[in-house]
């Protein structure tokens, strides 16, 4: 790891929020490709990018049900553990309507699922069985009917067989072959094949991530889910090998980002001499690492010291993880939150992905004569105010129904 000043850092970080003009011009080529050609489009990319020629993007039922079967005994077990937990983890987020009565006036706020998702499971690197299940579970969760599922077929010219294993498990059989910015076109414009979709949610690597942020607004989008990244912070009572080995966990992931933030000078040293991907930097502080930190909103954030909690109260991350025992890793594959989290600096104001993600939250309003009788000054004055005539007229007419009756 490179040792970094704040001011190197802060140039580092800065950095990821630039949007890099040359993929930009790619995604958009192929957005516009999709969205005139649709099916045509697809399969041309595929071939272009991928070397496949595909007949249909579409995977038959058949084929599913046929990667369920061949499912490893074990592997399936663990998939069904995994699910359950990250189920019961997601059914406590469901949240309740409410309704508030007043004198002439009846107001509620309802939550309901969105109606169609699509879902992308990146496999350029690997089968990403775990990100299909902390994306797809919490949407059967909050209710959401239609699940459309894309991942490249990156496995011997087909999506791989344990991606379509899981999602028959799960009882998912809308599944589509197609990656990259072009899945994500699909998914927001729909084509002969692919239906459109009202929220595209998953991660990707940048030309994904660059998709979903210039199709928002078109269609729905979860978060700003970039390549992925980690930052520690360890003082000298932290695990050294723990240290090591989550930072090189974390440097698998295409395009990562890794920092370390220590008290520790000797602990960074011995780190830097063993991980030679990423970025650390001595701090004297505690408030001073929380400083850091919260500049780079990480991903991840690990916090490896004496009292973590004090650092988790006050830290701004996708997801704060404490004490030695508690690696990214975990979050990634078992503990039950989705690990669909907000990357390059987002966790600022963005949140992880949740049930909350595949709701529409919305507002019932009923009102009566009563109502206008006694509030009709307020509004009125406020719509006066503004200067909107029929805004005021519109009120006025509902109080002055009883008098001219």
């Amino acid at each position: 790891m490179k040792k970094i000043s704040l001011k190197e850092l802060k140039k580092i970080v800065n950095t990821t929020s630039v949007p890099d003009k040359n993929v930009e011009v790619s995604v958009k080529t192929i957005i516009d490709s999709v969205r005139q050609d649709g099916d045509k489009a697809l399969l041309s990319l595929t071939k272009k990018f991928d070397g496949i020629d595909l007949q249909s993007i579409k995977i038959p039922i058949s084929e599913i049900n046929e990667a369920e079967k061949n499912l490893d005994v074990q592997l399936k077990k663990s998939i069904k553990v995994v699910i359950k937990r990250v189920e019961k983890y997601h059914k406590n987020q469901l949240p309740s309507d409410f309704k508030i009565k007043e004198k002439g006036l009846t107001l509620e706020y309802k939550f309901s699922p969105i109606e169609k998702v699509g879902v992308y499971v990146p496999a350029g690197q690997s089968p990403l069985l775990s990100t299909l299940i902390m994306t797809c579970v919490p949407a059967i969760v909050a209710g959401v009917k239609k699940i459309y599922v894309a991942s490249p077929p990156t496995s011997n010219k087909k999506i791989h067989p344990s991606i379509l294993g899981t999602l028959g498990l799960l009882g998912l059989k809308d599944i589509f072959a197609m990656g990259g910015a072009q899945a994500i076109a699909a998914f927001a414009y729909g084509t002969e094949t692919m239906p459109q979709v009202d929220l595209i949610t998953g991660p990707g690597n940048k030309y994904v991530d660059t998709a979903k942020k210039l199709l928002y607004g078109t269609v729905g989008i979860d978060l700003p889910a970039g390549p992925s990244e980690v930052a520690i912070f360890a003082d000298s009572s932290a695990d050294i090998d723990f240290v090591k080995k989550d930072l090189l966990a974390q440097g698998e992931h295409t395009d990562s980002k890794v920092f370390l933030i220590t008290t520790s000078e000797q602990l960074g040293k011995k780190i830097s001499a063993n991980v030679k991907t990423g970025f650390w930097i001595y701090v004297k502080t505690k408030k001073e690492a929380l400083n850091i930190i919260n500049l780079i909103s990480p991903e991840h954030l690990q916090v490896m010291c004496k009292n973590p909690e004090e650092i988790s109260t006050k830290a701004i991350a996708g997801t704060i993880l404490l004490g030695n025992h508690s690696p990214a890793a975990l979050g990634d594959y078992f503990a039950g939150p989705s690990h669909v989290l907000p990357t390059g600096r987002t966790a600022r104001f963005a949140s992880g992905l949740s049930v909350y993600t595949f709701l529409r939250k919305y507002a019932v309003i009923k009102a009566e004569q009563s109502f206008y009788d006694d509030n009709q000054e307020s509004m009125k004055t406020l719509a006066d105010t503004e200067g909107l005539v029929y805004h005021s007229e519109s009120l006025s007419a509902r109080s002055n129904r009883k008098k001219n009756e």
